[in-house]
């Protein structure tokens, strides 16, 4: 029992290696394509390497230091503390855009020059000649080339981007007036370039250039928790690039340092501001402490207080007087109003205006008259209307007199009462006079204190800014490699083996991907696994003969037709009977060859002395006359189907004349009404006494998938032999005779495929249609 268990490993063991090798030879096929493509490869792999430049890796390493990092001894907070360099932050700032452009100023890499080879162009690290840019480079805004020639003639400068051609007599471009960007000057004397070389100078903007520094730098750390930097630079030149690190290198240490100078100058400068403004500042005291003493009249503080209060108590006395004297005037004003009409007015009530006072005396003498006239002579006296006229005139006088000394009284008020605010705010601002005072002659210590500190840090400052230390260490000046890292010559040539090998690989793959026909026995083995392969048919030239017409012959075509017969027979072995045997021949679409197979099929037959008739079955495309060489036209098995009187053995013809025992029966005519001649019965008569006189009857029928004629005869027929063709049945198609075997609508079928060419046929053809040409009626034609 146990080695029943391993057969089905090994059978599967078997399987896999048969696939793989199966798959081998569908490449292996086509061999000549891989050594095309192998050719291919290495012939550009050596083209490649012709004419590609050499490139080499330069390399330095820089470490930065922390400012905490001086010449004096380590303290132990030093030895124990980390470093606060962000590595990140110095590789950023190494490929910033001002260090690049100090870095392109200094090397020029704005202005390339290459000396013009056969073959190739090679940088060069210095001008070979004197190069002078006429115009500021950030004035430069295009890239631009020019080719030089140095002859024996002159020097001729070819400007590629205004297509032109400058011409000078000597090699100098100062002697001659040009619109070219630069002048360049050759001495042969120096020996900077050869006559009769050729140089191209390439000019780029500074923008462009800078950013493609940027892009061809390479900055890292060499280690996650080191501080050490490698810059790296890939150029053809190794003195270009070494030169173009170094330059780096010592620009950003000078930046460093200018960074840290930078906070020293600044303290130097802004001290040194700070002193002038000091010595202003200090000035600006002592005449201010001058004025304000001035100003306020300050001598000594006590002192003046006590003249203040002297000055605000009599200031007081004299604004009270006037208060007084301006009541009085209110109330006489009151007194010589008109309602008191001629009644006396005060006197003496302390007015200190003598006019007023006179006035008021006479009026009041002048009203006792009037009291006694009135008394006297009566109101009508001329006397007394006389003497009211001139109580009313002097009544009035009063009464201006007051207003005016109101008036005068009132202002009189408004200036005392100024000059006892003024004396009131001298009194009660002597503390702050004295704050004020304080605080000025404070400032003033303040101003010189620091002074004196200023002093003291410029010194320090100035000291500091004479011994910087540099910002980086230079682990490693640039250096190149010696051997070229590109481009890599066993890497290139293996790659381009491998190319060689893959592109085409690829290329059937992709093929044989998409490819969905029909191409050997192998694949009707993997859609129809449970049918049988009868046999396979070559693929016949149209200059080789198509038919097995010689039963001796030994071709490609008759041994094929020989084993295809020989399988026929078995797969009719069980079924042998003492009456002929009916076969079907057929396929799934037109242009599989039935027609073919089914010929050399019963002339392989007849070659083994049985007598074989082949019938025209197709009445819809019949194609059998095309190869016994008749006319379509003829009467064959259409007529008989049609007409009941018509006999078919006079139909039946033997073209053939090597193979007597062959015999031929063609459509005849195109039907209107193939199935229903098909179906009428006397198709089943013809057969059963074609079945008493021949051995085989083949029966050449229409493709199944386009038509029902097939499959409504197909009872009739003992196998059926059913057609692909190689390159041209899409193997979707086989699913419609597994369908037709499944729902048993053909019985005993075998399988043959046709068309098979050198190498199991694996080229292709795409692009065909299903069709199938229709013709009714008699004397019709149709297309084969």
């Amino acid at each position: 029992m146990e080695p029943m268990k391993n057969i089905p490993q090994n059978n599967f063991d078997l399987d896999r290696d048969i696939k793989l090798k199966d798959e081998f030879r569908k490449y292996i096929a086509f061999w000549p394509w891989f050594v095309v493509g192998i050719i291919i490869s290495i012939i550009t792999s050596f083209l490649y390497l012709r004419y590609t430049p050499i490139n080499y890796i330069t390399d330095a390493k820089i470490r930065v230091l922390d400012e905490k990092e001086s010449m004096d001894l380590p303290t132990a907070s030093n030895l124990f503390s980390q470093s606060k360099i962000n590595i990140e932050n110095e590789i950023e700032g190494i490929k910033s855009y001002p260090i690049l452009e100090k870095v392109s100023n200094q090397t020029n890499l704005y202005a390339n020059f290459y000396a013009v080879g056969h073959i190739k162009s090679s940088r060069l690290t210095q001008f070979p000649f004197h190069f002078k840019l006429n115009f500021a480079i950030d004035t430069i805004h295009s890239a631009s080339t020019y080719y030089f020639d140095f002859k024996s003639e002159g020097l001729e400068i070819y400007s590629h981007r205004a297509d032109s051609v400058y011409s000078f007599k000597e090699y100098n471009t100062t002697s001659q007036k040009h619109d070219l960007p630069f002048d360049v000057e050759w001495n042969k004397a120096e020996a900077y370039s050869d006559p009769n070389e050729s140089y191209r100078l390439e000019i780029l903007p500074q923008q462009s250039t800078i950013n493609k520094l940027k892009r061809n730098l390479s900055i890292s750390s060499v280690g996650k928790k080191s501080e050490i930097i490698s810059i790296s630079l890939v150029s053809e030149n190794v003195e270009y690039a070494e030169k173009v690190i170094n330059t780096l290198i010592d620009v950003y240490n000078q930046d460093g340092v200018n960074d840290r100078r930078l906070i020293h100058k600044r303290t130097i400068d802004f001290i040194n501001e700070r002193f002038v403004s000091l010595g202003y500042e200090l000035d600006s005291i002592e005449l201010n402490k001058q004025s304000f003493k001035f100003e306020n009249n300050l001598v000594n503080i006590t002192t003046d207080a006590n003249i203040s209060l002297q000055s605000r108590s009599k200031s007081d006395e004299e604004l009270f007087e006037i208060k007084n004297q301006i009541l009085l005037a209110k109330l006489l004003l009151e007194s010589s109003s008109p309602d008191n009409e001629y009644s006396l007015l005060p006197s003496n009530i302390g007015l200190k205006n003598v006019s007023i006072n006179s006035l008021i005396s006479n009026y009041n003498q002048k009203i006792l008259l009037f009291n006694k006239l009135t008394q006297s002579g009566g109101v009508n006296n001329p006397n007394v209307k006389n003497l009211k006229y001139t109580i009313e005139d002097i009544r009035d006088n009063i009464n201006e007199s007051v207003g005016g000394y109101l008036a005068q009284l009132n202002q009189t008020k408004v200036q005392f009462e100024t000059k006892n605010r003024k004396f009131t705010k001298e009194v009660s601002s002597l503390p702050e006079k004295e704050k004020v005072l304080r605080a000025i002659e404070r400032s003033q210590e303040i101003q010189e204190s620091l002074y004196l500190f200023l002093l003291q840090k410029r010194e320090e400052a100035e000291v500091s800014y004479a011994v910087t230390e540099p910002s980086l260490k230079v682990v490693e000046y640039a250096l190149s490699s010696e051997s070229p890292i590109s481009p890599k010559k066993p890497i290139i040539l293996l790659g381009s083996l491998l190319l060689g090998l893959l592109i085409p690989f690829g290329v059937l793959y992709i093929r044989f991907l998409l490819d969905t026909k029909v191409h050997h026995k192998k694949d009707l083995e993997a859609a129809l696994p449970n049918s049988s392969i009868l046999g396979e048919m070559p693929e016949i030239k149209e200059d080789e003969e198509k038919l097995f017409s010689n039963p001796n012959e030994r071709s490609v075509l008759a041994e094929a037709s020989r084993i295809l017969s020989s399988n026929t027979n078995y797969l009719l072995g069980a079924q042998k009977k003492e009456e002929g045997s009916v076969l079907l021949c057929t396929s799934t679409i037109k242009g599989e060859g039935k027609t073919f197979v089914a010929l050399n099929l019963s002339l392989a037959l007849a070659s083994l002395n049985k007598k074989v008739l082949l019938i025209g079955a197709d009445l819809r495309n019949p194609q059998i006359h095309n190869y016994v060489k008749m006319d379509k036209r003829s009467s064959g098995l259409s007529n008989y189907l049609y007409d009941e009187s018509f006999d078919w053995k006079s139909a039946v013809l033997n073209p053939f004349k090597e193979q007597p025992s062959h015999s031929v029966l063609i459509g005849g005519n195109l039907p209107p009404n193939p199935v229903q001649l098909l179906t009428n019965g006397r198709l089943d008569k013809l057969l059963e006494e074609a079945k008493k006189s021949y051995d085989y009857i083949l029966m050449d029928c229409a493709p199944t998938l386009l038509v029902t004629d097939t499959l409504l005869i197909s009872h009739l027929a003992d196998a059926t032999v059913y057609l692909t063709r190689a390159n041209h049945t899409e193997k979707e198609l086989l699913e419609h005779p597994r369908q037709l075997i499944q729902d048993e609508k053909l019985k005993n079928v075998g399988f043959v495929i046709n068309g098979l060419g050198a190498g199991n046929s694996y080229g292709y053809g795409y692009g065909y249609k299903y069709g199938y040409n229709y013709g009714y009626g008699y004397g019709y034609a149709s297309d084969s």
